[in-house]
């Protein structure tokens, strides 16, 4: 495995996770990280539509969808927290806490993945 070193930029993302599910390959952890930030968002939205509706079978799918692909990027925290609230959706439970914790949770995973792909963008070393 390629390691990265560490940055203290990333404080909620592992981009050592990502590289590894790349197998070490920078671009393909590039086209993953891209994947995400195309993806996650509809993902995300849609996760929120069934939190506001009190739909349990949208909780649960969209946590587990989003689940799979922060789990990809190495948000640890995230993913358990998704793992978290597709178990209880799928007991018809919500959990408020973590419900309030993805509305703070999300948007930081998001922008240090937007921060990763600028610091892995060649000549772009922010």
């Amino acid at each position: 495995m390629t390691s990265v070193p560490p940055s203290p930029v990333f404080h909620v993302i592992d981009p050592a996770v990502l590289l590894e599910a790349a197998a070490g390959n920078q671009e393909i952890a590039l086209l993953l990280s891209h994947t995400y930030i195309d993806s996650a968002p509809a993902t995300y939205t849609r996760l929120q539509q069934g939190l506001q509706q009190g739909d349990f079978s949208a909780i649960a799918s969209q946590s587990h969808a989003l689940k799979g692909m922060t789990m990809l990027i190495g948000a640890k925290e995230l993913t358990s927290l998704l793992q978290e609230m597709e178990q209880a959706a799928r007991q018809q439970q919500r959990l408020a806490a973590a419900e309030q914790r993805l509305a703070v949770l999300y948007p930081a995973v998001f922008e240090e993945m937007q921060l990763s792909i600028a610091h892995s963008t060649p000549g772009n070393h922010a």
